[in-house]
């Protein structure tokens, strides 16, 4: 891996990109992300995969949820911009076609940030695209970054694979942070419930230099600072492996392995 990146980030950002590098080679393949097979780590891709193959379907469903719900969000605001907090290795503005976008800024920390413009340098992307070396959990530098993204217009915000690594006081936080900017009008999170994060965190102890993982009782710290669900997307893959007992039904308010929509108020 990249001596210039934390190994538990870099790890996270390497096995993602090798979930939708391992999912393109499908022949049913649910998406396909040509560029992913670049992020492979030196002396460290045996490990990645056997991270990857773990995580497989929760990584490829939430990414095929968010491009979904992404497109519905731009079709009702076109020509907003998308701030991506988070972004690791994705190639969302590559793979798809986000025209109907003003620009996409991708946030993460500096060195991913630095290794990701190496790669990807000369490839054509459907929007305007740009890059910000910040910590999500930095309130001041999450602002800032907004205020500049909604000069022109409006903000969608997408947090891929991010909370589960804040603990609730860190997600609140967050969410009071986006709800303060009135530029944002869409939020698109995936969420992953206490339960689950317990039982993923045996698989996250394999990465270098160990990583805790956090889950929601509720969506309470979503909610609370400003934040109000208007669509709510189950990982659409079985009542997962990790777990016992039987789902939620569908009236439950129990938090349920997916991506939420949310809007202010």
């Amino acid at each position: 891996m990249s001596p210039l990146v934390d190994p538990s980030v870099q790890a996270t950002a390497y096995t993602a990109a090798a979930c939708r590098a391992a999912e393109t080679r499908r022949p049913d393949a649910r998406l396909s992300d040509p560029l992913a097979a670049l992020f492979t780590p030196s002396g460290a891709a045996a490990q990645v995969a056997r991270l990857a193959d773990a995580g497989l379907d929760e990584v490829v469903g939430r990414t095929v949820l968010i491009d979904r719900m992404l497109a519905e969000a731009l079709d009702r605001w076109p020509g907003a911009a998308v701030v991506n907090l988070g972004a690791g290795f994705c190639t969302r503005p590559y793979r798809l076609d986000l025209s109907g976008c003003r620009e996409v800024v991708e946030a993460d920390d500096g060195a991913v940030i630095d290794l990701k413009n190496r790669i990807l340098d000369g490839r054509l992307s459907s929007c305007p695209v740009r890059r910000a070396g910040l910590d999500a959990r930095d309130a001041t530098a999450v602002t800032r970054l907004l205020d500049e993204a909604g000069r022109s217009g409006d903000v969608i915000v997408v947090t891929e694979g991010l909370l589960v690594y804040l603990p609730t006081e860190g997600v609140t936080a967050l969410a009071a942070a986006l709800a303060s900017r009135p530029v944002v009008v869409r939020w698109l999170a995936d969420i992953v419930s206490a339960d689950s994060a317990r039982q993923m965190q045996t698989i996250a102890q394999r990465i270098p230099g160990g990583l805790t993982l956090f889950g929601l009782d509720s969506l309470a710290a979503l909610e609370e600072p400003g934040w109000r669900a208007v669509n709510y997307r189950a990982l659409p893959v079985s009542w997962p492996r990790y777990r016992t007992g039987a789902a939620p039904a569908a009236a439950s308010r129990a938090v349920v392995d997916g991506v939420v929509a949310l809007d202010p108020g």
